[in-house]
């Protein structure tokens, strides 16, 4: 396998506000098309006529594409991605590109690396059981233990800051057309949660989130357009890190490009701030750790400190307003769309109970610590 070192990158415009951000599709949720119809016995097909390897497949879990793991006879392993038909494929080409971009700018990062065809290509087309044609990639498995299912160890934290400052440095001057497209992830888009709020059961629930908002339109968004903006991972959570063991010490890799976006660092750096504040004595401990690694490698600006804790209260917010609504709709996977809630409620808890001022200041002090 001949993994791509070509980076396919351009100059980031020169204004957040220049790149063009779509209006929110009316289908936007992929979550409503189904799963490629691809079995392990097709992924076999396709894997030896467009890249010429074979070996052991073992289908993995998606939300909306269809992944699969190959076991070389060699003792390798690759990851078969065939994205959901749905897929925006200037979107798929734009996470294409990013990981492209990383192979070039910082080899050594524990990412996903581009396999080319052997037609020499990034990506190539093939057809499902079902007809439909799909964009299939060929890329590097990475092996670890993924954080949600460890315990993280004193100087992980650290650790994961600066591993995340060192993915955001790497995409520092990547740019794609596809970059400014519709995310309802991204917080910079929480404007558009106000609709998807119906859902959300609890009335008091429903009315703290609505605040929120109420802070965003009049607090945020006319500052957002000041901060520093680039293409980010934008999903950097403990179901996508991979760490070196149960008792993890240290990050190994970091996987699922599928929610980058052209955004502020401090959007960023706020949405892996969220997963990061924990119950018990110290709710900061760990997200101030990580803080300070981050910003020993890249160092925050006063503002993005000062937006740092309703930037977190919004990244729980989304995280509840689009649970709701997806878990109305799909009743049947409720349960799974729901696994982040009770945590997304429990930190804007934490949040409420220390207030704006204190969570800044401690974050002021983390970033200073170094």
């Amino acid at each position: 396998m001949t993994e791509a070192e070509t980076a396919l990158s351009g100059g980031l415009p020169p204004f957040l506000s220049n790149v063009a951000v779509s209006a929110p599709p009316a289908d936007a949720d992929l979550l409503a098309q189904a799963s490629p119809a691809v079995d392990p016995e097709l992924a076999a097909e396709i894997a030896r006529r467009h890249y010429g390897i074979s070996g052991a497949v073992k289908s993995l879990s998606a939300e909306k594409d269809a992944n699969f793991l190959l076991r070389l006879p060699t003792g390798e392993a690759a990851l078969l991605k065939i994205t959901n038909a749905a897929e925006d494929r200037a979107v798929t080409d734009m996470q294409t590109a990013a990981l492209m971009h990383l192979a070039a700018t910082d080899p050594g990062l524990p990412v996903q690396r581009i396999c080319r065809s052997l037609k020499g290509n990034a990506c190539e087309i093939a057809q499902a059981r079902d007809g439909q044609n799909h964009v299939v990639r060929l890329m590097t498995f990475l092996e670890g233990t993924v954080l949600s299912n460890a315990t993280p160890g004193a100087a992980l934290f650290h650790a994961l800051g600066d591993f995340h400052a060192r993915v955001t440095l790497g995409l520092r001057g990547f740019f794609h057309p596809a970059a400014g497209h519709f995310l309802q992830w991204d917080i910079k888009q929480a404007g558009h949660l106000r609709p998807l709020l119906s859902a959300v059961q609890d009335p008091e629930l429903r009315a703290q989130l609505g605040d929120i908002l109420d802070r965003f339109d009049a607090e945020i968004a006319p500052r957002l357009p000041h901060l520093r903006a680039q293409v980010v991972h934008n999903d950097f959570n403990p179901h996508n890190l991979l760490v070196d063991g149960v008792e993890a010490r240290r990050p190994v890799g970091l996987i699922d490009f599928g929610d980058m976006v052209y955004t502020p660092i401090a959007c960023d750096l706020a949405v892996a701030c969220s997963y990061q504040i924990a119950e018990g004595s110290d709710p900061l401990g760990a997200m101030c750790e990580m803080v300070a690694g981050y910003a020993a490698r890249l160092p925050l600006e006063a503002e993005e400190i000062a937006l740092l804790p309703l930037l977190i209260r919004l990244r729980h917010a989304t995280t509840l307003a689009i649970g709701a609504t997806r878990a109305e709709r799909y009743r049947d996977n409720a349960a799974y769309i729901l696994r982040n809630a009770a945590a997304a409620q429990r930190g804007l808890a934490a949040l409420n109970s220390l207030g704006d001022r204190a969570v800044r200041s401690a974050l002021q002090n983390a970033a200073q610590k170094e």
